[in-house]
């Protein structure tokens, strides 16, 4: 839209900002999937690339600030609402995010131009990736350093993921074992700062000590990965696409819905079985439903 007035692609900078808020919070669900709903990604990705080379204009920045400012505000909401969700009613959530990871599949199939060699080469390399990758339903503990680097990485994996179309940065979180810990330091920041009177300084400086690594983790990777990523998008997309569709395949083994601390994988009844598989089907049409509102992406 070369023509665009900036307040018009503001408008649509928050409201994409908005949609992506909503889907970091719901693993399966993509941020740049919503980006590409609303038609701003491309703009998004462009602005990015200006701020990270030093070369950023008024227009670029307003609108990564619409963007993150929107996103941000409905993260800070409603952070707290969706941890209590997935803990108390992991089953059901678990359902809905398996289905939404599901939804993905055909945006990213729809996005590789050429199903040739490279891309199922890239797609299996994917796969195998993550059927390497160890499953954390709990999430690991660890303290100290080892837990600011697990923090780290995770901001790293997430926000590299919330570049990309199709490929869900709470996944990402949900298999390292470190979504419900953001979730809950994201609601503690929250009401450490809402607080009557004063803000309560001991909760604010735990939730900053959570945060801070991860947000570091999730700057190195919009200034190193998404550079990464946009130069392989640029010479090897197949290859990258296919890559990525494996990656979003696989990570559908780390979001089974039925799990116990004491007994690992559970099956559940006929009941409950039919109640998740009607909680999939939903995800996944809220996840195309969405990708289908801005026309589809564009390849």
């Amino acid at each position: 839209m070369q023509n665009e007035t900036t307040a018009s692609l503001l408008i649509r900078g928050v409201a994409g900002g908005a949609l992506m808020g909503l889907a970091n919070l719901v693993p399966g669900i993509s941020g740049g999937t919503m980006l590409l709903a609303v038609g701003v990604y491309p703009e998004c990705i462009d602005a990015l690339a200006k701020v990270t080379t030093l070369r950023p204009d008024r227009r670029a920045l307003g609108l990564l600030f619409a963007v993150a400012g929107a996103g941000g505000l409905l993260i800070l909401l409603l952070a707290g609402t969706v941890k209590i969700l997935v803990v108390e009613y992991r089953w059901a959530m678990y359902s809905v995010f398996l289905g939404a990871t599901l939804g993905g599949v055909p945006t990213l199939w729809n996005l590789i131009a050429s199903h040739d060699t490279k891309s199922w080469t890239g797609c299996a390399i994917g796969l195998s990736v993550m059927i390497a990758v160890p499953v954390s339903p709990t999430g690991p503990v660890a303290d100290g350093t080892a837990h600011a680097l697990l923090l780290f990485l995770a901001g790293l994996g997430a926000f590299a993921a919330m570049i990309l179309p199709g490929l869900s940065g709470g996944y990402l979180l949900v298999l390292s074992g470190q979504y419900v810990p953001i979730l809950g330091a994201v609601d503690d920041l929250k009401s450490a700062l809402l607080a009557d009177g004063a803000p309560r300084w001991p909760t604010l400086v735990d939730s900053v000590q959570v945060l801070s690594p991860f947000a570091l983790g999730g700057l190195v990777a919009l200034v190193g990965v998404s550079s990464l990523v946009r130069l392989m998008l640029r010479h090897q997309r197949s290859l990258m696409l296919g890559f990525l569709l494996g990656l979003l395949v696989g990570a559908v083994r780390g979001l089974w819905p039925f799990y116990t601390s004491e007994s690992g994988l559970a099956l559940p009844g006929i009941g409950q079985a039919a109640a998740a598989v009607g909680l999939v089907l939903c995800g996944f049409a809220a996840t195309t439903a969405v990708a289908r509102l801005g026309g589809g992406p564009d390849r």
